[in-house]
């Protein structure tokens, strides 16, 4: 099955791959080949793409949508991927820690425009937290 993941600055991934978890705003989605035609929207997390004959790659995404036609290819289109490569553990922990902390402090506020950033940038550091252990 053919998968290309795509941000804003071009092609973070294109290949051949045996299988995609995707996650999407109503759960993880895994897909085959031969999956029924699909578009979803996706949340802040992990993508785990297994490549044959490889270990399975965990990319950090962003956002956007997973659309698979024919049940051979597969587009994902996010605001972000980064492998665990690109990602920084320990500035990751910070960024978790310093979001956090002020999302608890407006914790009553779970409306507004300002939390739902936080909650966002605590879900994003999470993620390449997640994502950066996977380092073999």
């Amino acid at each position: 099955m053919q998968v290309t993941i795509v941000t804003p600055v071009g092609v973070k991934f294109a290949g051949e791959v045996a299988s995609v978890i995707a996650p999407s705003q109503s759960g993880d989605v895994g897909i085959l080949p031969g999956h029924q035609p699909l578009m979803a929207a996706l949340r802040t997390g992990p993508a785990v793409v297994t490549i044959p004959g490889q270990e399975a790659l965990y990319l950090v995404v962003d956002g956007g949508y997973v659309h698979v036609v024919d049940g051979e290819k597969v587009s994902i289109v996010t605001e972000l991927c980064e492998g665990w490569r690109d990602i920084d553990a320990a500035a990751a922990k910070a960024d978790y820690e310093a979001a956090f902390a002020v999302l608890q402090k407006a914790s009553e506020e779970t409306e507004s425009a300002t939390w739902k950033l936080k909650k966002h940038d605590v879900d994003l550091a999470d993620t390449r937290i997640r994502v950066a252990a996977t380092r073999p």
